[in-house]
């Protein structure tokens, strides 16, 4: 059995241990020592990284009881110095205890309790048992929070029996055997956990409510804590500040900036897409027709253009059938069109061109589209597209 020294001080970042025991597993090398510092995962606590002598620890995890130490590299029995991943622990104690702080000023404040908590490297959320929150309730509960927080409130642990659980007031019922472990924060908060927390709430430094949103019935919050949150903050800070010279106005100003912006560029593609629509038009009249058949290549061209050009000399050509061909990186498209007089369905005879290669075919009788992965070329599809046009005339 693994003496858990994490459970002594969530803050011993360093140790010596001896490795009792190892071996592999379909997760890799693993080593059991006797004693650890190494948080396995669980409770929706990652696991702690770090080193063990010499090699890296890539994942703790608790397997048939026994708390195992994924290793790069295999580990001989002996005894090693133990050094934590600090920074990722720390990070795992913040928000641990913010959740914890969290989950209770929002089943006490509104009555909504947390159903689950997931703590990733860049999402962290719980989620609650309503449909819904509303923007001035996840103010209130974030200030509420943040005033706990600057409280410097003890976090404190202790171990007690099953029996002397039952006679608590916990958040949740216990979901282990044994002796439980339970974590206290002052009068706010009194809930069963394994995880590591923080020794007080002023080492939370802030909690920031990131979004919400539906999931499982329920509601997800998404927030970050202490550096993470101070790291968000930063980022957004800089992306104003880039904003702010880019767009040439003050960080309040910005949205109302921005919108002029999109829709000046709105009114500049809409003028764009006009003239684009012009051109095409001035192009698709200039076309000359082999009698009652236009076949031509129009590889580089954007395939929207293509598709309007055939679909605009079509309408010049009441009785033209026509065939036009792009090429673009090992793909090759297809339009296959005709003229309101002409018969004929466009879309059977464009699969009838490209069905031996596994092609498909979208679109109506009058304007049909398709494409293949192959480049053979115009030439190895033209003449099959006019013995197609001749057995329908």
């Amino acid at each position: 059995m693994t003496d858990r020294i994490y459970y002594q001080d969530a803050a011993i970042q360093t140790a010596t241990a001896k490795v009792i025991a190892h071996g592999t597993d379909e997760k890799g090398n693993y080593a059991t020592l006797d004693r650890s510092c190494f948080y396995p995962e669980g409770g929706g606590q990652p696991a702690d990284t770090g080193m063990i002598g010499q090699t890296e620890v890539t994942d703790v995890q608790i397997i048939n009881g026994e708390i195992r130490h994924y290793t790069a590299d295999k580990l001989n029995n002996g005894e090693y110095e133990l050094i934590i991943d600090w920074e990722r622990r720390f990070d795992h104690m913040q928000h641990h205890t913010g959740q914890h702080l969290l989950s209770a000023v929002f089943e006490d404040e509104l009555g909504m309790a947390t159903k689950s908590f997931h703590l990733g490297a860049e999402k962290v959320s719980i989620d609650l048992d309503v449909p819904k929150i509303s923007k001035e309730q996840v103010r209130s509960i974030e200030q509420k929070v943040n005033s706990l927080i600057y409280r410097q409130i003890p976090v404190e642990t202790e171990w007690v029996t099953q029996e002397q659980a039952s006679k608590l007031k916990l958040r949740k019922k216990p979901e282990v055997e044994g002796d439980i472990r339970l974590v206290k924060i002052a009068d706010i908060d009194l809930n069963a956990c394994g995880g590591t927390h923080l020794h007080n709430t002023a080492e939370l430094g802030l909690l920031k409510i990131i979004r919400t949103e539906k999931a499982k019935g329920g509601t997800r919050v998404y927030f970050l804590a202490g550096k993470r949150a101070m790291a968000h903050f930063d980022l957004l800070q800089s992306i104003a500040d880039q904003l702010t010279n880019s767009l040439n106005a003050p960080a309040a100003e910005l949205p109302e900036a921005a919108e002029a912006v999109l829709n000046d560029r709105k009114t500049k593609e809409k003028q764009l897409r006009t003239i684009s629509l012009e051109y095409l038009k001035l192009e698709a009249e200039k076309f000359k027709p082999d009698g009652n058949q236009l076949i031509m290549d129009f590889s580089g061209r954007p395939f929207k253009d293509v598709l309007q050009l055939a679909k605009l000399t079509a309408e010049n050509n009441p009785s033209l059938y026509l065939f036009f061909f792009i090429s673009e990186e090992g793909n090759e498209r297809f339009v296959c069109a005709k003229g309101e007089n002409a018969p004929g369905d466009m879309k059977c005879v464009l699969g009838k061109i490209i069905e031996d290669a596994g092609g498909k075919v979208g679109g109506t009788e009058s304007l049909a589209q398709g494409g293949i992965k192959r480049d053979g070329g115009l030439e190895a599809y033209s003449g099959k597209f006019r013995n197609l046009i001749r057995e329908i005339i």
